[in-house]
């Protein structure tokens, strides 16, 4: 993600728009929380890219986020969700190759 948000919006390639995608293809998006945990995990990866502090930017926020314990407890939870939905993807795609 952090990659992502460093290139160029114009000349990014596939395989670099794809980890923008990843809270849409891998958080349940039927869930409550999907939209805080989405736009706090691209937060999060945006302040890693331009190394601005994301504790800061919480703390501006707290209306919006609530308090940084949960901000942090949602991040992990969306990046947990996503690694395990990648590992998924991966298992799955070893699977069918060893059946061919």
């Amino acid at each position: 993600m952090k990659r992502a948000f460093r290139t160029d919006p114009r000349t990014r390639s596939a395989a670099e728009i794809r980890p923008l995608n990843w809270p849409n293809d891998y958080l349940d998006i039927a869930a409550e929380d999907f939209n805080l945990k989405r736009d706090i995990l691209l937060l999060w990866a945006k302040c890693r890219c331009d190394g601005s502090s994301f504790q800061e930017i919480i703390r501006g926020r707290p209306t919006k986020y609530g308090s940084s314990a949960k901000v942090y407890r949602l991040r992990d939870e969306a990046a947990a969700q996503i690694a395990a939905g990648i590992n998924a993807s991966i298992a799955r795609g070893q699977a069918e190759q060893n059946k061919a």
